[in-house]
């Protein structure tokens, strides 16, 4: 594999999928690996549980040099002083990263940046979140009232239509030719125009979703 995107980790979190991440990074081989933001869920590491300690300890082996793969930390609005938690796991964090794949310039990004409901109403995005996380843990193992809501949320797709327009905005200015974002916590992939997007998901439901990209083409691939 050339290259694999992961977004939206939220180690902390209870519903953090950390050990099912850590079998699939155990499997694979990548050239390069990058963690396109919300590595965690907030700073508070009291609630890092064994197995987000174990996914930690393994980035940072993957970060060392004699590894031979080439790890990108992307920041994302749950990071918070990103710069000092790079410190933590090895990994120098960016706000965005650029790449060629088969003569195509690629632009990685968070996709924060583009929902402006979460930058003009921070307080009602938090108590949005909250309420979801609540639904997540009181759900059942499979998360089926959550998937459910996911699916049916007008306002969520329309955020993520919005994150996909403004990230392909960007990327023209960027004169990229494929955008990556997170944030949605909704894989996607769309063309506008003539631009490729592609939102990686996360690693807080069922099924979790990551990006492939091979010499043969990009791929959004799910685990259960």
């Amino acid at each position: 594999m050339h290259t694999l995107i992961i977004s939206d980790i939220h180690l902390g979190s209870s519903v953090s999928r950390a050990t099912k991440l850590l079998e699939l990074l155990n499997t694979l081989t990548y050239e390069r690996l990058i963690l396109n933001g919300d590595i965690f869920d907030d700073l508070d590491f009291t609630r890092l549980e064994h197995s987000h300690w174990a996914l930690l300890s393994k980035l940072r082996d993957l970060s060392n040099p004699k590894c031979g793969i080439d790890v990108i930390w992307i920041a994302g609005n749950h990071d918070g002083a990103a710069s000092i938690l790079s410190h933590l796991i090895g990994i120098p964090v960016k706000s965005e990263y650029l790449f060629e794949w088969n003569g195509k310039q690629c632009l990685v990004i968070h996709g924060h940046q583009f929902d402006r409901f979460m930058t003009h109403n921070p307080i009602l995005s938090t108590i949005a979140s909250w309420l979801y996380l609540g639904i997540q843990k009181l759900d059942t193992e499979r998360q089926f009232v959550s998937r459910y809501l996911k699916r049916a949320s007008k306002s969520w797709l329309r955020v993520s239509e919005k994150v996909a327009k403004g990230a392909v905005l960007y990327g023209l200015l960027k004169r990229a030719n494929i955008v990556f974002c997170g944030h949605t916590h909704k894989a996607m992939k769309k063309e506008l125009r003539g631009i490729q997007y592609f939102n990686s998901g996360c690693w807080t439901d069922i099924p979790s979703t990551y990006i492939s990209i091979t010499s043969d083409g990009i791929e959004i691939k799910e685990v259960e």
